[in-house]
């Protein structure tokens, strides 16, 4: 069996002949030690959007000063602008948002009025080429999008001001929320007719960011009405939730996801796999290798690797991955360690 064989056997409920071992495409540098891995059994994942974007009263400028990209978006309403931090170093991502375009409460029509300009068309084209190059080396998704109160956090506000509007404005969260709703619904019919198999929806999940509360009320139903469009055209349905968990676990069971990705387990997580597993009854779990680990000396991160893998025996429903940003200076030494325990003992069924 291929990588994909044994990732679209996981995902489809059958037994695989290895645990599946993938990365994100851009977090793997090309070169000879990336040939060895992958000749070893390391699989692409590939994220890629199935539509375009356009808002035909809306324009966007972009100018670059003192290592920061600033956004601007004017509209006939008046304009906000967003600010990236840019040039970071290997590790951290290729840029960080340091201001959102939600500052003040004038800011909230604008936005609104950006987010209902926006429409979708589809956008197949780019999808089927990089299918078509990374054939049975790894698997290719679908981009969907953050979850509207994710958007909102992530994208919009950020999470200090969330924090502050969520009590003083929750009317205007809770318009904002349903306008996104309203165009994320038109953006996954279109990803539901693409030739996509498996869908991400966003959405950086961590118990952090956003309450029990907040989940059950505004992530819970909108996983599941996306998951209903998306299952009525057989798509598997994926989420990224990277972070602590532990009080979340019973409200992601509710959802109608078929996998969580990028679970990351302790020593960076707070649930357990055993936990996780008991919790999720019926879901994947796509697990992201804990990127602290990496630090671990070779022995001590060959231990770590086989525990993993006795915590998940036999290996049913499970996928192993690298989905965050590991730390460069131990990236190759950890990764060769990881995958050479993985062959040794990553065989289905696993036996330790």
């Amino acid at each position: 069996m291929t990588v994909r064989d044994d990732v679209m056997a996981i995902l489809n409920g059958e037994k695989p002949e290895r645990v599946p071992w993938l990365i994100y495409a851009n977090l793997l540098p090309r070169g000879s030690i990336e040939r060895k891995l992958r000749e070893m059994g390391l699989g692409l994942a590939i994220g890629c959007s199935v539509y375009r974007i356009i808002r035909p009263h809306v324009k966007i400028k972009e100018i670059i000063e003192n290592g920061y990209l600033y956004r601007v978006y004017y509209t006939p309403i008046g304009k906000v602008y967003e600010k990236y931090r840019i040039g970071l170093k290997r590790g951290t991502g290729d840029s960080w948002r340091v201001e959102y375009l939600i500052k003040k409460d004038d800011d909230y029509e604008i936005v609104k009025f950006i987010i209902e300009d926006t429409e979708y068309e589809p956008y197949y084209e780019e999808f089927l080429l990089i299918e078509r190059d990374l054939g049975d080396d790894g698997i290719i998704f679908a981009w969907g999008d953050y979850t509207p109160l994710m958007k909102i956090i992530i994208e919009l506000m950020g999470f200090k001001k969330f924090a502050v509007e969520i009590h003083r404005n929750p009317e205007k969260i809770k318009e904002l929320i349903e306008i996104i709703d309203k165009k994320e619904r038109e953006m996954y019919k279109i990803i539901a007719e693409s030739p996509a198999e498996i869908v991400k929806v966003g959405d950086n999940i961590d118990s952090m960011l956003v309450s029990p509360k907040h989940f059950k009320e505004f992530c819970v139903p909108y996983y599941n009405a996306y998951s209903d469009i998306l299952h009525s055209k057989g798509k598997i349905v994926i989420s990224h939730m990277d972070g602590r968990l532990r009080i979340l676990k019973d409200l992601i069971a509710q959802t109608k996801l078929d996998a969580i990705e990028a679970f990351t387990p302790p020593p960076m997580g707070d649930l357990s796999i055993k936990e996780a597993k008991k919790a999720w009854k019926g879901k994947v779990i796509w697990i992201n290798f804990p990127e602290s680990t990496f630090v671990y000396e070779n022995k001590k991160l060959a231990e770590f690797t086989k525990r993993l893998l006795k915590e998940i025996a036999p290996g049913d429903g499970f996928i192993l991955s690298i989905t965050e940003d590991p730390p460069p200076e131990h990236f190759w030494r950890a990764m060769i360690v990881i995958t050479k325990t993985l062959n040794e003992y990553g065989k289905y069924p696993i036996k330790l």
